[in-house]
């Protein structure tokens, strides 16, 4: 128990590696808790590029090593930012009886979540097959380790795969020393809670504190359900979900076109560090916020999106760069035995997606959302970056499934769930931030 005290504790202090994000401008009004999980998502980022650089170089990672130069970058990111005006914080109005039911619903999902994580039903095989692995291989060789990546007994710990959740739970391992294998996958839910305040104070920049505190505690029950439902302890499931989900209601609450973009640019490039289908999720993003400008000011928004997207491609090529200086197969590559397309599968496959889909909650929250959506479809422009990131990765999965000679169920049912999960994330967050009827804050609570 001990150690896995410590290794949590090494993961909380991704904050402090961060900690100068807190203080950017659009960052300083918010609460303490949302700072906190801005300060993780950026320290997380920041770790796993400088964890790249000094492989590259061939600088050991040790703990001084690897957190001495960030806690100095954020204390200058601090200095700098600290004396920037910033926009005064709204006090919260939220009714006892919504606050009481959203707290309620969600504090138990969130045990839920725990206990499951905790008795292992919801842990992930791939934690203990390459997850876990890698994070053990590259804590003891100080470095992501090209001789392990680049050995056929490790071919299925997915070696192309982006280095961040290793690199993470690697810095977990240094400071601990081992791997609390019985602990860490209760670690995913960290990723989860640390979203809460974010998902509440930029949704209630749009609709009324009551409809952001009600969102809030939908969105945590129905993304417990699901993380327990899809074996997603452990695993990249809990991160990436956590970086896409926060640029997502960043960027669908934005006020106007001149509003930074510092947190959902950091958080892209945590989801493009996370996992293949990361990259696709930013460019999907960015092209729905692209789709969201008008004609008189395209040009300012195509750069704008650009930026979204390029940042996250410069993450992603400092990734690349290092596999080719080691000699190891540069980008990523499918995993699929099957390269021919089998189109006469449509039918099946599309039948089998909608099968296991259900997220562990009899289909619900997509219907809810999904049904809000199509009664309300004039409203629909503020959230394109989360209907391009629900129709893109699904159809994307679709043609990935298409490749197999059969309709591959068991292939589904074991992907399907955990993947489509910032989808079923961006479905909730659209419903609520597209309806017209509680789009503005004017309105008397």
């Amino acid at each position: 128990m001990i150690a896995g005290l410590r290794f949590l504790a090494a993961q909380l202090a991704l904050a402090i590696l961060g900690a100068g994000a807190a203080f950017h401008p659009s960052v300083r009004s918010m609460s303490l808790a949302s700072r906190i999980a801005v300060s993780v998502c950026a320290g997380a980022v920041a770790l796993t590029l400088e964890a790249i650089l000094f492989s590259l170089a061939g600088i050991p990672c040790t703990v001084p090593r690897l957190s001495v130069p960030l806690v100095a970058l954020s204390a200058l990111c601090a200095a700098r930012w600290r004396g920037l005006p910033f926009p005064p914080h709204e006090p919260l109005r939220v009714r006892r009886s919504v606050a009481l039911w959203s707290c309620l619903a969600g504090g138990l999902a969130l045990i839920f979540l725990v206990l499951s994580l905790s008795s292992s039903s919801a842990t992930s095989t791939d934690f203990f097959l390459f997850w876990g692995v890698k994070a053990v291989r590259f804590a003891g060789d100080r470095g992501i380790s090209p001789d392990f990546l680049r050995a056929p007994f490790a071919s299925h710990t997915m070696p192309d795969y982006p280095p961040l959740l290793p690199v993470v739970q690697g810095w977990g391992c240094l400071v601990e020393g081992m791997m609390p294998w019985r602990v860490a996958p209760i670690l995913s839910a960290m990723w989860l809670i640390l979203c809460l305040p974010v998902v509440m104070e930029r949704c209630r920049r749009v609709v009324r504190d009551d409809e952001a505190a009600s969102v809030t505690g939908f969105w945590t029950v129905a993304l417990s359900i699901s993380l327990v439902y899809s074996y997603s302890g452990g695993n990249a499931e809990a991160p990436l979900l956590f970086f896409e989900t926060m640029a997502l209601v960043w960027l669908m609450t934005e006020r106007g076109p001149s509003e930074p973009r510092f947190v959902p640019i950091v958080a892209l490039c945590g989801a493009a560090l996370t996992k293949v289908e990361g990259s696709v999720a930013v460019a999907l993003i960015a092209a729905g916020t692209l789709m969201q400008s008008d004609r008189r000011g395209f040009a300012r928004s195509a750069a704008r999106a650009l930026l979204l997207a390029a940042m996250p491609a410069a993450s992603v090529g400092a990734w690349f760069l290092y596999q080719a200086s080691r000699k190891l197969p540069v980008g990523y590559w499918s995993h699929s035995a099957q390269p021919a397309l089998h189109p006469d599968n449509l039918g099946g496959t599309f039948t089998a997606m909608l099968q296991f889909l259900n997220a562990g909650s009899l289909w619900l929250p997509w219907i809810l959302s999904l049904l809000l959506l199509v009664l309300f479809p004039g409203s629909c422009r503020r959230v394109l970056p989360a209907l391009f990131l629900i129709g893109g990765l699904l159809a994307v999965l679709l043609f990935v499934f298409l490749h197999q000679a059969a309709v591959p169920r068991l292939l589904i049912e074991w992907i399907l769930p955990r993947v489509s999960q910032p989808a079923l994330s961006a479905a909730i967050l659209a419903a609520a931030l597209a309806l017209p009827a509680v789009s503005s804050r004017d309105r008397p609570q």
